[in-house]
């Protein structure tokens, strides 16, 4: 065979290897960071909440789906609430409270480190050194929707 097809037909193979590597992680496969389902009908929601019966006062706040949920402020608007990701940037676990006292969010357990966030997902004392992901909110009559 010649060089010069040699170095053609291993090209060749290297475009095919590297269209095929990114095509598969392209299609996401529930890694770390991954969206969860979104359940039932559909859809992109990480969290619905009815605020008849859920953050009903200032402070309150959920866990669920990977987002924290808290109600910040008066009313029913986007602007009352703020969504984070649960998932502590220092070492992965979940985060385990918000301190109506303190206005954090606390990473105490399991992992018992001690991380803090605001309620807007800044790191507020470490050992995490990188803020929470925000996430976008709805509101919608009384049904709050995280996506």
């Amino acid at each position: 065979m010649e060089r010069r097809k040699f170095v053609s037909n291993v090209g060749l193979t290297l475009v095919l290897a590297c269209t095929a590597g990114m095509a598969a992680c392209s299609k996401g496969g529930g890694g770390y960071g991954s969206s969860p389902d979104p359940g039932p009908g559909g859809g992109s929601a990480r969290v619905t909440l009815n605020l008849t019966s859920d953050l009903t006062q200032v402070g309150d706040f959920r866990i669920a789906n990977g987002v924290i949920v808290i109600r910040t402020g008066t009313g029913n608007t986007a602007a009352a609430f703020s969504a984070l990701s649960s998932t502590c940037t220092h070492q992965g676990c979940t985060v385990s409270t918000f301190s109506k006292a303190s206005g954090l969010i606390e990473c105490n357990a399991p992992c018992g480190h001690g991380s803090r966030y605001t309620a807007t997902g800044a790191v507020n004392t470490g050992p995490a050194a990188a803020a929470l992901t925000p996430y976008s909110i709805t509101v919608n009559g009384n049904m709050l929707t995280v996506s």
